[in-house]
This record gives C-alpha cells, structure tokens and sequence, in this order.
C-alpha cells in the first residue's frame, strides 16, 4: 500500500471541512450529523472517521484555519509602514471571515452552541485568548508611536476585546439585522479609531 503524504492528509481534512461548512450552512450546526457530512463529501463513513471523529473536531479545524488565515494577515499588516490603523485592521478581519467563510451566520450559530457544548465553549475561550493576544500585540504597537512601551501595553490590553467586540458586532448584526450597512460600520469604526 503506498505511503499517505502529510500533504494528502491536510488536503484531504479541508475537503472534508468544507464538506461540513456546507452542511452547516445549509442545515445549521446543531441539525447536522456526521451522516450528513458523509453524505455532502462523497468519501466513505470510514475515510471521514480516519481523520474526525465528530462535528466538533471538524469545527475546530475549521476555525483554526479561518483564525491562522487572519493572524497571517494581521502580522503581514504589522510589518507594514506605516501601521494600519485600528480601524483599518477590523475591515482587514471582517473583509477576511467574509471572504473565508462559506456563510457568516454559521459563526453565531456557532456562538449559539457554546454555552451548551462544554468542548465549543473551550475552543471558544482558547479561540477568545488568541484573538485578544494578536490585537493586545497589534495596539501596543499602534500606540508605542505615541506612548512609552509599559503605557502602550496596558492600553492595549484595555482596549483589545473592545476590538474583538466591533469586528462580533459585524458579524452579528450582518445577520441579525436586515439593510445593516456594513460599509458604514467599518466607516464609523475607522473614524473612532483614528479619533482615540
């Protein structure tokens, strides 16, 4: 039997999640079984197994390549001179997640689950405490061009899940709220930003 490359087998784990992102949009996370997965891939019961023994795991590579894809872009942006500002790194995070994911309502459907899931909410708090140390580090250095280093750090890690908060408030209100202006938003996000 030839050898499984470890570039077959991370190939094969996405197509498998994009199988489940589908479901889960078309059906909602809760309503979807590994069944339907099965079925939306194409592979054999034995071949999803082989690499996910549930929904959850399939979430949880599905986050955290959304999540690696925008750390990826913030840290790009970090190197940038001048520095996006605040404002500028929420659009990049909002354009992204829009971008990467099949459907944004599967995120609060998601969110949704987490006080009732115990394995979502930790990957939720884990997925929380990296959000919040990428934009603590992102601020910091936004404001060490104008702050000593210790007075940028602590300002950053006041204002870091207020960030994490407007860049949710997007998302949230893109589906909850019909005619939500998103352009606006992110207009309004950058204004504030460069106002503080």
């Amino acid at each position: 039997m030839p050898k499984v490359t470890e570039e077959y087998r991370v190939a094969r784990r996405h197509e498998i999640a994009q199988a489940a992102l589908r479901c889960f949009a078309r059906n909602g996370f809760a309503a979807t079984s590994m069944a339907d997965i099965i079925a939306e891939s194409g592979l054999s019961a034995g071949a999803i197994y082989g690499h996910f023994t549930s929904k959850d795991e399939l979430m949880e590579l599905t986050a955290s390549e959304i999540l690696d894809a925008r750390f990826l872009e913030v840290a790009e942006a970090r190197a940038q001179q001048p520095l996006p500002t605040p404002g500028e790194i929420v659009r990049l995070l909002v354009t992204g997640l829009m971008t990467h994911i099949v459907d944004i309502q599967l995120l609060v459907q998601v969110w949704g689950q987490v006080p009732i899931n115990p394995r979502l909410k930790q990957m939720s708090s884990e997925i929380g405490a990296r959000i919040r140390a990428m934009f603590t580090g992102y601020l910091t250095d936004w404001h060490a061009q104008t702050l000593r280093l210790d007075e940028a750090h602590a300002l950053a890690e006041r204002q870091a899940p207020v960030y994490m908060g407007l860049v949710q408030g997007y998302v949230t209100q893109t589906v909850l709220f019909d005619g939500f202006d998103g352009e606006g938003y992110l207009d309004a996000v950058e204004s504030m930003s460069l106002a503080g």
